[in-house]
C-alpha cells in the first residue's frame, strides 16, 4: 500500500509560477549575455535580458507553461514521486517539445524565431540549461512550500 503524497494547489502553482519565469528569465539572461539575439544593446544586461524575454511569443511562455504543468500532473497521476530528477527531465522535456513543435509563425524571439534555426546547438542547450533549472526551481519551491504548510503538518508528525 503507497501511501499519498501531501499536496496543495497553492504550493503547486507557486512553484508553477517560478518556474515558468526560470524557464523564460534564465535562457533570455543567458542570450543577452552572449549577444544571440538583435536586440541587445550592449547597455544594461538586466535590461536586455528582459527586453530579449519581452520579445518570445506569448505563444512559446504560454506553451512550455502549460507542458510543463501536464506533464508533472501526468507523472503523478502516473504514480511518479516528488523529486527533482524527474521535474528536471519534464522540463527539459517540456522545452524541446516547444523548440520542436511550435510553428516558426509563433516562434518570434525563441528557437527557429530567433535565428532560423529549429534546433541550433547553441540556442537549444541554452533552452535546456533553462529546463533544467525550471525543473530544479519547481521541485525546491514545492517542497519548501509543503514543509511550512500547515495543512500539511500532520502529514509530517505521523513520518517520524
Amino acid at each position: 500500500m503507497t501511501i499519498a503524497q501531501p499536496t496543495s494547489p497553492k504550493c503547486f502553482f507557486a512553484a508553477w509560477v517560478l518556474a515558468w519565469a526560470t524557464a523564460v528569465y534564465l535562457p533570455s539572461l543567458m542570450i543577452a549575455a552572449l549577444s544571440l539575439s538583435p536586440l541587445v544593446s550592449a547597455g544594461n544586461l538586466l535590461l536586455d535580458a528582459f527586453e530579449v524575454a519581452d520579445e518570445v511569443s506569448p505563444a512559446a511562455k504560454l506553451t512550455y507553461a502549460i507542458l510543463f504543468s501536464a506533464l508533472v500532473v501526468v507523472a503523478r497521476l502516473g504514480g511518479a514521486r516528488r523529486g527533482v530528477s524527474i521535474n528536471v527531465l519534464i522540463g527539459v522535456v517540456s522545452i524541446a517539445l516547444v523548440v520542436a513543435l511550435l510553428p516558426e509563425y509563433w516562434s518570434r524571439g525563441f528557437g527557429i524565431g530567433l535565428n532560423g534555426v529549429r534546433f541550433d546547438p547553441f540556442t537549444t542547450t541554452i533552452y535546456a540549461i533553462g529546463g533544467i533549472a525550471s525543473g530544479v526551481v519547481f521541485s525546491l519551491l514545492e517542497a519548501k512550500c509543503l514543509a511550512r504548510s500547515p495543512e500539511h503538518a500532520l502529514d509530517r508528525s505521523s513520518d517520524h
